[in-house]
């Protein structure tokens, strides 16, 4: 998927109050939760928040630069490497988009724990190919569940998960619906082979301990542990191994070809067939 470049008109430098009266008016209910999206997850690229938000690239192009124009997001391009062309956009939220999503939470905007230069900071971060992978995985999810008759129904992002439990802090949480199945309740911990087996098995006993004693606790909560290689696969699994926690190791990374929805499906059967057993 290539992206044009837009043609982009002057935003405004400061959000004054008559501009967030004026987005009143025009802004859609599809672009407040893209605001949220933007804040709870972030950062999104055009192409993931078209497979969650618009039907084709050029009505998300479209779309996309209005909200830049209004300053509900911002957007950069990582570096390509050379030959490589031009990496697409990037999308975070912006001031106004701050306004929105402090509105949907009911606090004041200043008492929303967000920076503009925090959000834009990530461009350099070197966070960005976590969350952008992060993202990849709920946002393929998402399609591959609607073209079974089912959705992704919730997802939520760090800002929400930290809150989950003590010592540990899934990289993402979401509810899966699907025809024959009840809901999927999955916590994903997305590892890109840096932390030590250890540090993986401390994992897997703060889920045993905590998922049951949690809100989670009553829906069959499990997690996916998404690793980036069979070595990193059979590292984990060993490591995770007699911890009781209800957890599922997966090779996958943003350059797999494996189906996020097949991976969430086998996990949710094999850890019932645990169960069972």
């Amino acid at each position: 998927m290539r992206e044009k470049e837009p043609l982009t008109a002057d935003r405004p430098g400061k959000i004054t109050f008559g501009h967030l009266v004026s987005l009143g008016s025009r802004l859609t209910d599809r672009d407040r939760q893209i605001a949220l999206d933007c804040y709870d997850h972030h950062v999104l690229t055009t192409e993931q928040l078209v497979r969650l938000h618009f039907a084709g690239l050029r009505t998300a192009t479209a779309r996309l630069d209005a909200l830049y124009k209004l300053r509900v997001l911002d957007r950069f391009r990582p570096p390509a490497k050379r030959g490589a062309g031009s990496t697409p956009y990037h999308w975070i939220l912006d001031e106004a988009g701050a306004h929105i999503v402090a509105a949907h939470q009911g606090v004041e905007r200043r008492r929303l724990r967000w920076r503009h230069s925090d959000a834009l900071g990530v461009a350099h971060s070197g966070k960005l190919t976590h969350h952008v992978e992060i993202n990849e995985f709920f946002t393929l999810l998402a399609p591959e569940a609607h073209a079974k008759h089912g959705a992704l129904r919730e997802w939520y992002g760090e800002r929400t998960t930290h809150q989950l439990f003590k010592g540990v802090a899934p990289d993402g949480y979401g509810v899966l619906a699907l025809p024959g199945r009840p809901p999927l309740h999955l916590l994903l911990e997305l590892d890109r082979g840096t932390e030590p087996a250890q540090r993986l098995r401390q994992k897997a006993v703060a889920y045993a301990r905590q998922i049951p004693r949690s809100e989670l606790g009553e829906y069959g909560t499990f997690v996916i542990l998404a690793v980036p290689t069979a070595t990193r696969a059979k590292l984990a699994r060993a490591a995770v191994a007699d911890t009781g926690a209800p957890i599922e190791v997966a090779e996958w990374s943003k350059a797999s070809t494996r189906s996020p929805l097949a991976i969430v499906t086998d996990a949710a059967d094999q850890l019932a067939a645990r169960r069972s057993a």
